[in-house]
């Protein structure tokens, strides 16, 4: 039996129709239409996204201007002093800051928000103390800013917490909108800040911000990001370019991909550097076609055409921000800025500051991730125990909505190899075509005279559901045990999960979308079969699936089904280890319990719960 279940039947197929599924729902940037269209379209694009980044959130904390606390100045006696500061990105979760500042200010001069990439020396680096500094004996003032999970920030180092936000139905990528942007509030705040020439520059992390900010707030006048992108269709077939959740938030692509958002940079001037060896992701090789050559039409259009270029570092050519790239940044500055300052860096080695010398420190209960994701969850709580219950029918339809659920209405079953014996069973083995989108492999194992069938799903596949097929088999019932998408053969990588989101669909509704189409192929042939899910995904895929279909279902058997989807943020969860399960906006209006009721009269059995719906209530 276990060679039955470990035997592969898909090959490469899997991997390829995902990218088959993924390219046809991510946009790519084509010709630029008319001036007059560009821009109405620019400037609608604009709207829909920050609505889109910043669902869930109160749009007053756009608007208002962030507290701000001054910590101490560090006076260095080189021309520039170090001014630490903290200001409150988003409520309750303060980011510490420096700003160099030029001793000798006179009038407006420059000014350059500086965000942290994915260092755990945050505002420390060595690279990132380098450039504020420089910049500060230009006349320049440098705003550092902290980046979430780094330096002083790192009490919650996982990015992808925020998908506990969007569980709830808050977009947790708007957290770190606001961050950024109360950043360049706090930088144009300053009294001697030129307005019309602020710029924005940072490696990694750091240069994604760079993007996002930039072409939603055209407050930024010049634009440097560092190895910080590409569109979401180029990421696809090249998972070190994927990043984390906040860097492919939920549903993004239904707006725009990052081509579009540089083509948005325009006409201001912008510098695209990328690193040609670059050892993490983004290579110059990669992002010139992805990146520039597509937003290049679209400066032209507008008369730019010299305002954008781009640099391919070779010394080191890793993921840097080191002398030559920092060089570029200057004459960057130079050219679009009209300052007369040295093309490389000035005197820093020796005025680097230690890790602890630039702290500015934090409140004792500062906000975390995680901890807006509690405070998220008690309000979530509260609506719910307020709300009514939605007839079924209505409810059922608003599931589909929030799962994206695909509807496959074509089931094309082939049997793969001969029909074999073992131990007195029955084996044969088929893929199912869905629609022609994905296929399924399912093993079917039938001992001698069985009665009905249960269609068996689990969280590692059809190699590791030995011990529940050897129970259905015990119980005279015929075994069918699939792999749908993310399990067994047709596993992914949770950052594949991510970019199904992002392109607008979601990993959850496809595996309750497959599970509904095997229930129908099984049911046409042995009429209502039993439903088993094993894992931590596959028995929320298998409650949501009787919840839809509960006709479809002759009962459901689950192992290890959570009580709560509340608790993916009460343990918590890691986004990387259940990634469909963070469903944008699932929690806000379903609980598990209510997928109980909306299953009735199916009788429900959780091998470590005991009886969710006992048979009697059929």
């Amino acid at each position: 039996m276990q060679r039955a279940l470990s035997q592969k039947l898909l090959g490469v197929k899997p991997h390829r129709e995902l990218l088959t599924f993924l390219d046809g729902l991510l946009p790519r940037l084509g010709a630029p239409p008319s001036r007059d269209v560009w821009l109405r379209s620019a400037a609608q694009t604009r709207r829909q996204l920050l609505e889109l980044l910043f669902r869930g959130h109160d749009p007053k904390l756009l608007e208002a201007q962030p507290r701000v606390e001054w910590r101490g100045v560090i006076e260095t006696g080189k021309g520039y002093r170090i001014r630490k500061l903290r200001y409150e990105g988003y409520p309750g979760l303060w980011v510490p800051a420096l700003l160099y500042e030029p001793t000798k200010l006179r009038g407006k001069v420059p000014a350059v928000l500086n965000p942290n990439g994915h260092h755990p020396g945050g505002k420390a680096m060595d690279y990132k103390q380098a450039r504020c500094l420089n910049l500060a004996k230009r006349g320049v003032l440098a705003l550092s800013t902290e980046f979430i999970g780094m330096g002083e920030l790192r009490a919650d180092a996982d990015h992808n917490r925020i998908g506990l936000l969007d569980l709830c139905g808050v977009a947790g990528v708007g957290v770190f909108y606001l961050l950024m942007k109360r950043s360049l509030d706090v930088l144009l705040a300053h009294p001697h800040t030129d307005p019309e020439r602020v710029a924005m520059t940072g490696l990694s992390g750091g240069g994604w911000q760079t993007a996002l900010l930039s072409a939603l707030d055209e407050r930024v006048r010049a634009i440097a990001p560092v190895a910080g992108y590409t569109p979401v269709w180029q990421r696809t077939g090249c998972i070190e370019d994927i990043g984390d959740l906040e860097q492919g938030p939920a549903d993004l692509c239904t707006v725009a991909d990052f081509d579009t958002l540089t083509a948005l940079f325009a006409p201001r001037p912008t510098l695209l550097t990328y690193n040609h060896f670059d050892d993490c992701c983004f290579q110059t090789r990669r992002a010139k076609k992805s990146v520039y050559e597509p937003a290049k039409p679209y400066f032209a259009l507008l008369g730019a055409a010299d305002q954008l270029s781009f640099h391919d570092n070779v010394d080191p050519g890793t993921h840097n921000y080191e002398a030559d790239n920092r060089s570029q940044f200057y004459q960057f500055l130079n050219h679009h800025f009209g300052l007369d300052t040295p093309a490389d860096d000035l005197p820093w080695k020796e005025e680097l500051r230690s890790e602890g010398e630039l702290n500015a420190g934090l409140p004792a209960d500062n906000a975390t991730l995680l901890s807006l994701a509690q405070q998220t969850l008690r309000q979530v709580r509260a609506t719910q125990a307020r709300r009514p219950a939605l007839p079924p029918a209505k409810a059922r339809k608003r599931l589909q909505e929030l799962l994206c659920l695909p509807a496959y209405q074509r089931v094309e079953a082939q049997q793969r190899g001969s029909v074999r014996q073992a131990q007195g069973v029955e084996v044969r083995q088929h893929l199912l075509s869905l629609d022609g989108v994905w296929t399924v492999p399912v093993t079917e194992l039938t001992p001698a005279g069985a009665r009905g069938a249960e269609l068996i799903v689990a969280d590692g596949g059809r190699r590791n559901a030995g011990r529940w097929v050897s129970q259905v088999l015990a119980q005279g019932r015929r075994a069918l045990v699939a792999d749908v998408f993310g399990t067994g053969e047709a596993a992914c990588s949770w950052q594949h999960h991510m970019l199904i989101s992002t392109a607008g669909q979601r990993a959850l509704g496809i595996q309750v979308g497959q599970v509904l189409a095997l229930l129908g192929w099984a049911g046409r042939r042995w009429r209502q079969p039993g439903l088993r899910a094993v894992g931590q995904v596959m028995p929320v895929v298998a409650l949501l699936a009787a919840a839809l279909a509960p006709g479809k279902v002759k009962a459901l058997t689950t192992a290890s089904l959570m009580d709560s989807l509340s608790r993916l943020i009460d343990w918590p969860v890691a986004y990387a280890s259940a990634a469909p399960l963070f469903c944008f906006g699932l929690l806000r209006e379903f609980d598990l319990p209510d997928l109980v009721e909306l299953c009735a009269p199916v009788p429900i059995h959780d091998s470590n719960r005991g009886p969710l719906r006992a048979a009697r209530s059929r």
